[in-house]
Order: C-alpha cells, then structure tokens, then sequence
C-alpha cells in the first residue's frame, strides 16, 4: 500500500552510495540500473565525465569511460618510463584504446599521470596513472565488466591505475 514516485511510468528509485547531488555510482550497477531521464527512459550516460568510477558489485571501484563501459588495462603494456601499448592488430580490435580526455573531464580518477600518448601505430591513446587503458568489443552494454581476467592479461582498472585482481608491485 505504499506509493512510489514514477518518472515516464517507470518507478524511481535513489542508491544508498550516491550521497552528494550530481554522484552516478549506482549507473550501470549490476548492468540493470541506470540513471533516469525526465521521459522515464535510460539517461544518457553522455553527461559522464570523459573517465569515472563506479562501484561494481564484483570487482569493487572501477574506472569507465563516457559512455559507462568498463575500462581495462592489459598486463603486458608498459607505464614507466613512458607509457608502451602492446596490444596491436586484431588485439586492439577486440580492446579499442581510450581516446584522450582533459582531466578535467574526469571524476574520481587519480590525476597523477593521467595522460595521454602517441602510440607507435598513431592512435592517441589516454592512460591512467601512465598505464594505457582500453575497452573491451565483447562489453554490449554500460557496467559490463565482461572483459575481467581475459586470457589472464586483460584486468579492469583502478582509480589509481591498478589493476582489479593483480598485485602491481
């Protein structure tokens, strides 16, 4: 017998980990929960920031990129001295490089080597903490962490540039 605000139709509900206005850590949570429009329909995860986290209910704080996608590193690159991609050719098709984003496009992300570089094939590709970052072809849809411990070189990334699940010492 209770009521319930609806938006569109749809009922409308807040996440207990969002405490300040403007917080979307509950957007893609568990790849069924999303931010409403006005019309009642999904948000459009455009206005995220160009890189943020969001808390996954498997893997903890994660970074994702604009569109909500998971963002992941790949062991085998190189940060240090100077960021190395070593994912080419029909591995880059399957994990596309993040674009370049102005930091201050991004929330929650460690600022501290938050850059971008030229890769040797000449895509501009954006790193967090000097590690490369990507996102992964077979993640259909926004909060999809389906790229996790593939092949057991492919890890989603950590605010501050580690990787979920793998020691970085």
């Amino acid at each position: 017998g209770s009521k319930q605000l609806t938006i569109g139709g749809w009922p409308a509900y807040r996440y207990a980990k969002d405490t300040k206005a403007g917080d979307l850590t509950g957007q893609g949570v568990g790849g069924k929960w999303y931010a409403l429009a006005p019309t009642g329909k999904k948000a459009s995860v455009a206005s995220l920031p160009g890189l943020s986290t969001r808390n996954d209910p498997n893997l903890g704080e994660i970074v994702v990129d604009k569109n909500g996608m998971t963002v992941y590193r790949f062991a085998k690159d190189k940060a240090w001295p100077e960021p190395v991609s070593n994912c080419n050719g029909a591995c880059l098709e399957k994990w596309p490089a993040v674009a370049p984003v102005s930091s201050n496009d991004t929330k929650g992300v460690q600022k501290k080597g938050l850059m971008s570089f030229t890769r040797g094939d000449g895509v501009k590709q954006q790193t967090v903490n000097c590690s490369p970052i990507y996102t992964f072809s077979g993640d259909k849809e926004a909060g999809a962490p389906n790229g996790q411990g593939v092949r057991g070189t492919c890890y989603a990334g950590r605010p501050n540039g580690e990787m979920v699940g793998v020691s970085d010492k």
